[in-house]
């Protein structure tokens, strides 16, 4: 069916930050965002998306989101095919709260630089990447880790967190900005998240829920193709078995 399907829900977004184990029957617990990272890297680039499920009043409705990538913020100046292009090319971030802002940017050897969002494609002929990352979050709920992955795996020279890299993060509106190098060697695609690991979402879920939910943020990946002959994926399973891999 993956030649009908344009995007993939993945939530719970939080799942990215922890490869699904195995439960007392042996089976794999259920981890939708973690096998979607293993198609992306057996070349099925399907944007990632989460749906709010608000099939009743007053509970549900204060938590899944997607942001779209738009060329207004005027709701009555959206075009609606835009918003339609923009999910198929994976221009969007899912989230529980966070507003999670990534853009790429890379130079070719005649000093061009190149720029990619979440969804697109990147060329970097020299493997230098720098990336731009920013975090919003209102006053109601905080978020304590920002890592980046790469192919799918979380890069330990890249996670960053209150506890460890204090400076930072503020408790400002604007929680993390920070440009980060990304020295990449082959093919890539770049996954930011965030999250406020310990930390809840609270009464915004609505009455029905204890609002036990973390606030975290997920970008759709970035492509990063080092050359030159577009981007390749590299088939790495995240040493968990997917069902039905080739």
């Amino acid at each position: 069916m993956f030649g009908f399907v344009d995007v993939i829900e993945v939530h719970p977004p939080q799942g990215i930050f922890t490869p699904p184990s195995r439960m007392a029957d042996g089976k794999l617990e259920r981890n939708p965002i973690f096998h979607w990272m293993q198609m992306l890297n057996l070349g099925h680039r399907h944007t990632g998306v989460i749906n709010t499920d608000a099939h009743y009043n007053y509970h549900e409705s204060g938590y899944y989101r997607n942001f779209i990538a738009s060329s207004t913020d005027d709701p009555a100046k959206i075009d609606t095919m835009g918003v339609v292009r923009a999910s198929e090319r994976g221009n969007v971030i899912v989230s529980t709260g966070p507003f999670l802002s990534v853009e790429a940017t890379a130079t070719t050897d005649d000093g061009k630089v190149l720029k990619a969002i979440p969804g697109e494609d990147l060329a970097a002929s020299e493997g230098d990447v720098s990336l731009a990352i920013r975090v919003q979050c209102p006053n109601w709920f905080d978020v304590n880790r920002v890592q980046v992955f790469l192919n799918g795996r979380p890069e330990k020279d890249l996670n960053f967190t209150r506890r460890t890299t204090p400076d930072r993060f503020t408790n400002e509106t604007v929680r993390f900005d920070a440009k980060l190098r990304v020295p990449i060697k082959t093919d890539t695609h770049v996954i930011v998240a965030t999250i406020g690991e310990g930390l809840e979402l609270g009464p915004v879920m609505g009455p029905n829920f204890p609002g036990k939910l973390p606030p975290v943020a997920v970008a759709n990946p970035i492509f990063v193709d080092v050359d030159g002959g577009g981007f390749k994926p590299n088939g790495d399973l995240l040493d968990v078995p997917l069902a039905l891999a080739p």
